[in-house]
């Protein structure tokens, strides 16, 4: 658990950057939409000087095009970084708006109006298009309408186009958020289990006073050492579970000596793919759980692969008197597999044998 929450403080830190890039990224693009705004302003405007004016001037079309890009500039960043960051917080302490995108339009429109008076004033000083149009501050307005729908319209396609996309990373970061938590607790389902197991079996071994009780405490010492340490990483490679499940063997070999028998015959190449953290033992340890186990009736547990899974098979001799079992073993590993790769895992029972087949990881 406390590994999680290391992970968790480290991912924290990693949303916050994450969340800074992200709003500089939004920015980015929010600015080069204004200038992609600004320059079609520019070009519709100077069009419109062109097309109704009958002696249309350079300078004059250069000036309305300058100041069509500067003023709808202005009007956008009005737009997105006061009202909207600013100035509609603000007013939502007071009044919650109705209709948030008309209110930022009347704000907009009040903006406008001012700026396109401005407009019309440097118009008639330097007296550009003015000459011709004696009603400039009329064609100012009905520019600055044109300015502010188009503006905003344009960020607030954006806005919603980006909220809709952070709320999806959101509901992937839960997603991802829920999965890890879940994955944690299976692999935190594993200690209680494995060690109320363990010290069942050393209970019989004392209770018969196996002399090998000792090197069985530090064979247990060495396994749950590693199942502490195997709770900090999703996979282990095959050779790392087999060298821990030699260990565990070793514990139940000597308590059940010639009842039991552990063939295992893998390739190189399927011991160095992956598992995860003790799945072998955990599946060994439901097999004697699970069986008789004597001399004349010995449990044979195979370990081999096929058909690009590693199989796990015992001969089946069910125990007449069942223990009761809260079905973690086997559940606990089919919830692991899935979460990891969302891979199945088969498990057959037949009246010989019960089989357990796990998909080869790579």
């Amino acid at each position: 658990m406390v590994s999680f929450l290391k992970k968790r403080i480290v991912e924290r830190a990693a949303d916050r950057t994450q969340e800074r890039q992200l709003q500089s990224e939004i920015a980015k693009i929010l600015f080069q939409a204004s200038i992609f705004t600004g320059l079609l302003m520019g070009t519709i405007f100077l069009l419109q000087y062109e097309v109704e004016d009958e002696r249309p001037m350079p300078l004059v079309g250069v000036f309305t095009f300058v100041m069509s890009f500067i003023f709808t500039l202005l009007v956008w960043m009005f737009n997105v970084y006061i009202v909207n960051s600013r100035l509609l917080p603000f007013i939502s302490r007071w009044v919650k708006p109705k209709f948030p995108f008309l209110l930022r339009g009347g704000i907009s429109l009040l903006v406008s109006v001012i700026l396109m008076w401005i407009w019309a004033e440097i118009d008639k000083f330097f007296g550009m298009e003015f000459r011709d149009k004696p009603n400039i501050v009329g064609l100012m307005q009905v520019r600055g309408f044109i300015i502010v729908a188009i503006s905003l319209t344009l960020t607030w396609g954006i806005e919603q186009a980006l909220a809709q996309q952070r709320a999806l990373s959101e509901i992937s970061k839960l997603k991802e958020e829920n999965f890890q938590a879940k994955f944690e607790a299976l692999k935190q389902q594993i200690n209680p289990h494995f060690l109320f197991n363990s010290l069942n079996i050393l209970k019989g071994m004392i209770r018969t006073q196996n002399l090998k009780a000792e090197d069985y405490v530090v064979k247990l010492a060495d396994v749950y050492r590693y199942i502490l340490q195997s709770n900090t990483r999703d996979l282990v490679t095959v050779a790392e579970e087999l060298k821990i499940l030699e260990s565990y063997f070793f514990m139940i070999k000597n308590r059940f000596r010639e009842a039991i028998d552990l063939n295992i015959a893998l390739s190189d190449n399927v011991r160095r793919s992956l598992i995860p953290p003790l799945t072998l033992q955990i599946l060994v340890e439901n097999c004697v759980k699970h069986n008789v186990l004597t001399q004349i009736k010995p449990l044979e547990v195979m370990i081999f692969e096929e058909n690009n899974f590693i199989v796990v098979r015992n001969n089946l001799q069910i125990k007449n008197a069942m223990e009761s079992s809260n079905k973690l073993g086997l559940l606990n590993i089919s919830q692991r597999y899935n979460h990891v790769k969302e891979q199945k895992v088969v498990v057959e029972k037949t009246p010989q044998y019960f089989t357990v087949k796990l998909p080869i990881l790579t």
